[in-house]
Protein backbone atom coordinates (compact mmCIF):
# COMPACT_ATOMS: atom_id res chain seq x y z
CA UNK A 1 0.00 0.00 0.00
CA UNK A 2 1.48 3.25 -1.10
CA UNK A 3 1.25 6.60 0.59
CA UNK A 4 -1.67 7.77 -1.55
CA UNK A 5 -3.81 4.81 -0.56
CA UNK A 6 -3.00 5.23 3.11
CA UNK A 7 -3.98 8.92 2.95
CA UNK A 8 -7.29 8.07 1.27
CA UNK A 9 -7.97 5.46 3.98
CA UNK A 10 -7.38 7.98 6.77
CA UNK A 11 -9.71 10.45 5.08
CA UNK A 12 -12.40 7.82 4.84
CA UNK A 13 -12.01 6.93 8.55
CA UNK A 14 -12.21 10.58 9.56
CA UNK A 15 -15.25 11.16 7.38
CA UNK A 16 -16.94 8.08 8.81
CA UNK A 17 -16.19 9.24 12.40
CA UNK A 18 -17.57 12.69 11.72
CA UNK A 19 -20.70 11.26 10.20
CA UNK A 20 -21.21 8.92 13.14
CA UNK A 21 -20.42 11.67 15.67
CA UNK A 22 -22.94 13.95 14.04
CA UNK A 23 -25.60 11.33 14.36
CA UNK A 24 -24.60 10.59 17.96
CA UNK A 25 -24.53 14.28 18.87
CA UNK A 26 -27.92 14.89 17.38
CA UNK A 27 -29.27 12.20 19.68
CA UNK A 28 -27.18 12.75 22.86
CA UNK A 29 -25.70 16.23 22.52
CA UNK A 30 -28.18 18.02 24.76
CA UNK A 31 -27.88 15.45 27.50
CA UNK A 32 -24.08 15.55 27.29
CA UNK A 33 -24.00 19.33 27.56
CA UNK A 34 -26.26 19.21 30.60
CA UNK A 35 -24.00 16.68 32.30
CA UNK A 36 -20.88 18.73 31.52
CA UNK A 37 -22.49 21.94 32.78
CA UNK A 38 -23.67 20.26 35.97
CA UNK A 39 -20.23 18.77 36.57
CA UNK A 40 -18.55 22.14 36.13
CA UNK A 41 -21.15 23.84 38.34
CA UNK A 42 -20.65 21.19 41.03
CA UNK A 43 -16.89 21.59 40.92
CA UNK A 44 -17.05 25.37 41.16
CA UNK A 45 -19.71 25.15 43.88
CA UNK A 46 -17.60 22.72 45.89
CA UNK A 47 -14.60 25.04 45.68
CA UNK A 48 -16.73 28.03 46.67
CA UNK A 49 -18.21 26.26 49.69
CA UNK A 50 -14.79 25.10 50.88
CA UNK A 51 -13.31 28.57 50.51
CA UNK A 52 -16.27 30.15 52.28
CA UNK A 53 -16.08 27.65 55.15
CA UNK A 54 -12.32 28.10 55.46
CA UNK A 55 -12.80 31.87 55.68
CA UNK A 56 -15.55 31.48 58.27
CA UNK A 57 -13.34 29.10 60.25
CA UNK A 58 -10.55 31.67 60.22
CA UNK A 59 -12.90 34.38 61.48
CA UNK A 60 -14.20 32.03 64.18
CA UNK A 61 -10.70 31.35 65.54
CA UNK A 62 -9.94 35.07 65.48
CA UNK A 63 -13.13 35.86 67.42
CA UNK A 64 -12.33 33.12 69.94
CA UNK A 65 -8.83 34.51 70.49
CA UNK A 66 -10.18 38.04 70.98
CA UNK A 67 -12.81 37.04 73.57
CA UNK A 68 -12.03 37.40 77.29
CA UNK A 69 -15.36 37.35 79.16
CA UNK A 70 -17.41 34.25 80.07
CA UNK A 71 -20.55 35.65 78.44
CA UNK A 72 -18.50 36.40 75.33
CA UNK A 73 -17.34 32.80 75.13
CA UNK A 74 -20.93 31.62 75.42
CA UNK A 75 -21.87 33.91 72.54
CA UNK A 76 -19.01 32.54 70.42
CA UNK A 77 -20.24 28.99 71.06
CA UNK A 78 -23.76 29.91 69.93
CA UNK A 79 -22.58 31.83 66.88
CA UNK A 80 -20.21 29.15 65.60
CA UNK A 81 -22.25 26.09 66.48
CA UNK A 82 -21.29 24.51 63.12
CA UNK A 83 -17.62 24.39 64.17
CA UNK A 84 -17.43 21.69 66.89
CA UNK A 85 -13.86 22.39 68.02
CA UNK A 86 -14.41 26.12 68.35
CA UNK A 87 -17.77 25.60 70.08
CA UNK A 88 -16.30 23.16 72.60
CA UNK A 89 -13.31 25.35 73.41
CA UNK A 90 -15.48 28.44 73.81
CA UNK A 91 -17.82 26.59 76.18
CA UNK A 92 -14.95 25.21 78.26
CA UNK A 93 -13.23 28.59 78.52
CA UNK A 94 -16.47 30.32 79.47
CA UNK A 95 -17.25 27.66 82.08
CA UNK A 96 -13.77 27.95 83.58
CA UNK A 97 -14.17 31.70 83.93
CA UNK A 98 -17.63 31.39 85.50
CA UNK A 99 -16.17 28.94 88.03
CA UNK A 100 -13.29 31.29 88.84
CA UNK A 101 -15.77 34.16 89.16
CA UNK A 102 -17.84 32.15 91.64
CA UNK A 103 -14.80 31.52 93.83
CA UNK A 104 -13.95 35.21 93.69
CA UNK A 105 -17.50 36.30 94.57
CA UNK A 106 -17.40 34.19 97.72
CA UNK A 107 -14.59 36.39 99.04
CA UNK A 108 -15.99 39.71 97.80
CA UNK A 109 -19.21 41.61 98.33
CA UNK A 110 -20.90 42.01 94.96
CA UNK A 111 -24.22 43.62 95.75
CA UNK A 112 -26.58 43.78 92.80
CA UNK A 113 -24.41 41.54 90.61
CA UNK A 114 -24.17 37.82 89.97
CA UNK A 115 -24.15 35.65 93.06
CA UNK A 116 -21.70 32.76 93.56
CA UNK A 117 -24.51 30.22 93.05
CA UNK A 118 -25.54 31.87 89.79
CA UNK A 119 -21.95 31.80 88.54
CA UNK A 120 -21.67 28.10 89.48
CA UNK A 121 -24.96 27.38 87.67
CA UNK A 122 -23.62 29.06 84.53
CA UNK A 123 -20.36 27.13 84.71
CA UNK A 124 -22.20 23.85 85.22
CA UNK A 125 -24.51 24.57 82.27
CA UNK A 126 -21.63 25.21 79.87
CA UNK A 127 -19.67 22.16 81.03
CA UNK A 128 -22.75 19.98 80.54
CA UNK A 129 -23.22 21.22 76.97
CA UNK A 130 -19.77 19.86 76.13
CA UNK A 131 -20.11 16.62 78.09
CA UNK A 132 -23.53 15.75 76.64
CA UNK A 133 -22.62 16.62 73.04
CA UNK A 134 -20.83 14.44 70.50
CA UNK A 135 -17.49 16.16 71.01
CA UNK A 136 -13.93 14.89 70.90
CA UNK A 137 -12.96 12.81 73.96
CA UNK A 138 -10.42 15.37 75.13
CA UNK A 139 -13.15 18.04 75.31
CA UNK A 140 -15.66 15.74 77.04
CA UNK A 141 -13.05 14.60 79.58
CA UNK A 142 -12.19 18.21 80.43
CA UNK A 143 -15.89 19.01 80.78
CA UNK A 144 -16.24 16.16 83.29
CA UNK A 145 -13.25 17.54 85.21
CA UNK A 146 -14.91 20.95 85.31
CA UNK A 147 -18.19 19.52 86.58
CA UNK A 148 -16.30 17.66 89.31
CA UNK A 149 -14.64 20.90 90.42
CA UNK A 150 -17.98 22.71 90.47
CA UNK A 151 -19.48 19.91 92.58
CA UNK A 152 -16.59 20.15 95.04
CA UNK A 153 -17.08 23.90 95.27
CA UNK A 154 -20.74 23.29 96.16
CA UNK A 155 -19.69 20.70 98.74
CA UNK A 156 -21.43 17.89 96.82
CA UNK A 157 -18.61 15.34 97.03
CA UNK A 158 -20.77 12.42 95.92
CA UNK A 159 -21.50 14.14 92.60
CA UNK A 160 -17.85 15.16 92.35
CA UNK A 161 -16.73 11.54 92.72
CA UNK A 162 -19.11 10.54 89.93
CA UNK A 163 -17.74 13.16 87.55
CA UNK A 164 -14.13 12.27 88.41
CA UNK A 165 -14.91 8.65 87.58
CA UNK A 166 -16.61 9.67 84.32
CA UNK A 167 -13.63 11.81 83.33
CA UNK A 168 -11.32 8.87 84.06
CA UNK A 169 -13.37 6.50 81.89
CA UNK A 170 -13.49 8.91 78.93
CA UNK A 171 -9.77 9.66 79.19
CA UNK A 172 -8.88 5.99 79.61
CA UNK A 173 -10.70 5.05 76.40
CA UNK A 174 -9.01 7.91 74.53
CA UNK A 175 -5.60 7.15 76.10
CA UNK A 176 -5.35 10.56 77.76
CA UNK A 177 -2.99 9.45 80.51
CA UNK A 178 -2.58 12.86 82.15
CA UNK A 179 -6.32 13.22 82.72
CA UNK A 180 -6.56 9.62 83.96
CA UNK A 181 -3.89 10.34 86.56
CA UNK A 182 -5.47 13.61 87.64
CA UNK A 183 -8.91 12.06 88.01
CA UNK A 184 -7.56 9.12 90.02
CA UNK A 185 -5.70 11.42 92.41
CA UNK A 186 -8.83 13.47 93.04
CA UNK A 187 -10.93 10.34 93.55
CA UNK A 188 -8.45 9.15 96.17
CA UNK A 189 -8.76 12.52 97.95
CA UNK A 190 -12.57 12.62 98.07
CA UNK A 191 -12.82 10.99 101.49
CA UNK A 192 -10.25 13.30 103.05
CA UNK A 193 -11.91 16.34 101.50
CA UNK A 194 -15.18 15.46 103.21
CA UNK A 195 -13.52 15.31 106.64
CA UNK A 196 -13.80 18.73 108.30
CA UNK A 197 -10.68 20.26 109.73
CA UNK A 198 -11.04 20.71 113.51
CA UNK A 199 -8.91 23.35 115.14
CA UNK A 200 -8.11 22.84 118.85
CA UNK A 201 -8.55 25.56 121.45
CA UNK A 202 -5.39 27.58 122.06
CA UNK A 203 -3.47 26.57 125.18
CA UNK A 204 -3.16 29.56 127.57
CA UNK A 205 0.36 30.56 128.50
CA UNK A 206 1.20 30.04 132.17
CA UNK A 207 2.77 32.92 134.08
CA UNK A 208 6.30 32.04 135.24
CA UNK A 209 6.76 31.38 138.97
CA UNK A 210 8.84 33.70 141.16
CA UNK A 211 11.67 31.17 141.34
CA UNK A 212 11.71 30.84 137.54
CA UNK A 213 11.66 34.64 137.18
CA UNK A 214 14.58 35.00 139.62
CA UNK A 215 16.52 32.31 137.75
CA UNK A 216 15.90 34.03 134.42
CA UNK A 217 16.99 37.36 135.89
CA UNK A 218 20.11 35.80 137.41
CA UNK A 219 21.09 34.24 134.11
CA UNK A 220 20.32 37.32 132.07
CA UNK A 221 23.58 38.88 130.74
CA UNK A 222 21.90 42.23 130.39
CA UNK A 223 21.00 42.25 134.08
CA UNK A 224 24.57 41.34 135.09
CA UNK A 225 26.02 44.08 132.92
CA UNK A 226 23.65 46.66 134.40
CA UNK A 227 24.71 45.61 137.91
CA UNK A 228 28.42 45.90 137.03
CA UNK A 229 27.91 49.40 135.66
CA UNK A 230 26.13 50.41 138.84
CA UNK A 231 28.97 49.14 141.05
CA UNK A 232 31.62 50.89 138.98
CA UNK A 233 29.86 54.27 139.08
CA UNK A 234 31.67 56.97 141.33
CA UNK A 235 29.99 58.27 144.48
CA UNK A 236 27.92 61.38 144.13
CA UNK A 237 29.86 64.60 145.14
CA UNK A 238 28.66 66.74 148.05
CA UNK A 239 26.13 69.33 147.24
CA UNK A 240 27.54 72.84 146.72
CA UNK A 241 27.58 74.89 149.84
CA UNK A 242 27.56 71.97 152.23
CA UNK A 243 29.99 72.25 155.23
CA UNK A 244 31.37 69.21 156.94
CA UNK A 245 31.33 70.17 160.66
CA UNK A 246 33.19 67.88 163.05
CA UNK A 247 31.55 67.24 166.44
CA UNK A 248 32.85 69.38 169.30
CA UNK A 249 35.34 67.87 171.68
CA UNK A 250 33.74 67.77 175.11
CA UNK A 251 37.08 68.43 176.83
CA UNK A 252 37.87 71.65 174.91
Amino acid sequence: MDAKERHELKDNDLAEFLNNFGEWWSKNGNFTMIVVILALAGWFGYRYINQTRALANEHAWADLAATTSPTGYRGIADEYDDFPSIRAQALLRGADQFHQQANKLVQEDNEGGMSPDEALDSAQSLYKRVLDADELPVFRANAALGLANVAETRGDFEAAAGYWDQAKQIADEARLSAIVTQAQIRMDMIESLQTPIIFGEPVPEEAPSEEAADEVTANDPATDAAADELDAAPASPAEPGAVDVAPADPGS
